[in-house]
């Protein structure tokens, strides 16, 4: 069985229709969303609406769950809050509604996935060091977590140390973070997920070129923070 993993898409629909419609990822039986389909983009409602048809599951991020009034904008840095503050106009009752549904972790295939770290998950906690990752590692028990928030691909062993290669095999590692559709802070501009072999026990970082421009131009014509375009060709 291949799962595709998608997480962080952040409004931007042009990234999201790129990595849908990427080949080797179209090949995948299911498709899971660890959440933040909305806040910074220009397009939160089309992208809340494609992700409901497409995914068999879907977990909450804190943009999402700020758009939906959940958690107050004072968690979010400035670009972030007027991103957030601008989403709650454009989206619906529908898709607030849905977001409120939304678990904060999902288990599918013995595998636990999740947006942020589980340890203490209303801090919305980051994974970007050793001590982060033993934490999280100790929380999740037996269980491989998959998890997002980051916006940058790598994996933990059970002793903290990262690995950023391009693939491996799941035992290996305790802690797989998928990267970001629609905001990729690792430098690379290319929108990314995650595809997991469960037969094979493999995982794969996925990498998709899309329009960069169209979705700046996007941002920018929304009325949002230019720094939120800007960032897109950067990949940070």
């Amino acid at each position: 069985m291949l799962i595709r993993v998608i997480s962080d898409v952040h409004g931007n629909l042009v990234a999201l229709k790129a990595v849908l419609d990427d080949p080797a990822g179209k090949k995948a039986d299911s498709t899971i969303c660890l959440g933040d389909v909305v806040g910074y983009g220009s397009h939160p409602g089309d992208c809340i609406n494609i992700i409901r048809k497409v995914c068999d599951e879907v977990v909450a991020g804190n943009h999402d769950l700020g758009a939906a009034g959940m958690i107050g904008v004072s968690h979010f840095n400035p670009d972030g809050r007027k991103a957030i503050e601008w989403t709650r106009e454009k989206i619906s009752q529908e898709h607030i509604e849905w977001i409120n549904s939304l678990p904060r972790q999902t288990f599918y295939h013995g595998i636990s996935f999740s947006h942020a770290s589980l340890k203490e998950p209303s801090s919305w906690n980051y994974i970007l060091n050793s001590t982060a990752a033993v934490d999280a590692i100790l929380v999740a028990g037996e269980y491989i977590s998959i998890y997002g928030h980051t916006h940058m691909p790598m994996q933990w062993n059970r002793f903290g140390d990262c690995s950023s290669k391009d693939e491996g095999h799941l035992p290996d590692y305790s802690l797989i973070n998928c990267g970001s559709v629609g905001q990729p802070r690792d430098g690379d501009s290319r929108a990314a997920y995650l595809l997991l072999d469960i037969e094979k026990q493999t995982f794969q970082h996925m990498r998709v070129n899309y329009d960069v421009h169209a979705a700046s131009t996007a941002i920018i014509e929304a009325g949002l923070p230019k720094n939120l375009a800007k960032r897109l060709f950067l990949g940070k």
